[in-house]
């Protein structure tokens, strides 16, 4: 036996403790621990896992009315819809143990199971980042954990963003910018990919953008579909406004939409002076449209 005592509610146990008490092959131990369904940390390289957690797979499995077989699942799924795995909690957990393989297999184990990548954006990623930046604020982590854990969510948009080409013809061009003094800009680029798959070419001139810059990517362009000003730093809601004035200025034809963190409803956006918002990512292209005709 080599499981060690903790403070966590049980003994630490091995993969191979852990899978003869489950009643599994280690792999597939190993496999719920890399898709954030089994909590487990290394110690001296070696995975260990909380005999308490085991305790709740256990009941999970075989709580009553559970189907256990491939009939009676048929059956369960077709007399009651099915639930989503908590994808964003599993994802946070894998992001903050800096676990690049890890983190990206919970993406494919959710796109298996028949999520669309913009909803891995809205449902998984964006929620994941927003927790983990929230325990940040909380001091439950350092510093350096919410930095690591933001350089995989960026390596994610990398690898999900071939995903979201479409090929054919634009339905037009739609400029992308954050304000002066904005360096977050993670979100816009999971913007731009929702905005190319709707069928728009996307122009994403990404965080601390002055009005003179938005105004020169302006210029010359008769396809100009829309302007989009996402702001997630509330502090820089004057930056945003001078950004919409100095599009209006150039082109007063072309609608303007704002959204982001910090403008959480349509009389913020109004306040700015945008033409629209939305509060999914989603809608924005229907909103477009509807703001071009």
């Amino acid at each position: 036996m080599t499981a060690d005592s903790t403070g966590g509610g049980g003994e630490l146990v091995t993969l191979h403790e852990a899978a003869q008490r489950l009643g599994v092959h280690y792999m597939t131990v190993y496999r719920h621990i890399r898709l954030g369904m089994l909590p487990a940390r290394k110690v001296g390289g070696t995975w260990r896992i909380d005999s308490a957690d085991l305790t709740t797979v256990q009941s999970a499995e075989t709580s009553p009315g559970a189907p256990a077989s491939g009939a009676s699942v048929r059956s369960a799924t077709a007399s009651k819809p099915r639930r989503r795995a908590p994808w964003a909690e599993r994802l946070g957990q894998r992001m903050l143990a800096g676990d690049r393989a890890g983190s990206w297999q919970v993406v494919e184990a959710a796109m298996a199971s028949g999520v669309e990548p913009q909803d891995v954006y809205v449902e998984i990623l964006g929620p994941a980042l927003h927790g983990i930046g929230a325990a940040w604020q909380r001091g439950e982590i350092g510093v350096d954990q919410e930095h690591l854990a933001s350089g995989l969510a960026t390596s994610i948009v990398g690898r999900l963003s071939p995903r979201f080409r479409r090929r054919g013809r634009h339905r037009g061009t739609v400029l992308v910018a954050m304000p002066v003094g904005e360096r977050h800009g993670l979100g816009v680029a999971m913007l731009g990919d929702i905005l190319a798959r709707a069928g728009y070419e996307v122009l994403n001139l990404g965080t601390d953008t002055p009005p003179a810059s938005l105004v020169a990517a302006m210029v010359g362009r008769d396809d100009l579909s829309a302007i989009v000003i996402s702001v997630v730093d509330s502090t820089r809601l004057p930056g945003a406004a001078r950004l919409v004035a100095a599009a209006k200025r150039t082109d007063p034809t072309v609608p303007i939409v704002a959204g982001g963190f910090a403008v959480p409803d349509q009389a913020t956006a109004m306040r700015i002076g945008a033409d629209g918002w939305v509060s999914d990512p989603r809608r924005l292209a229907g909103l477009i449209a509807e703001l071009s005709r």
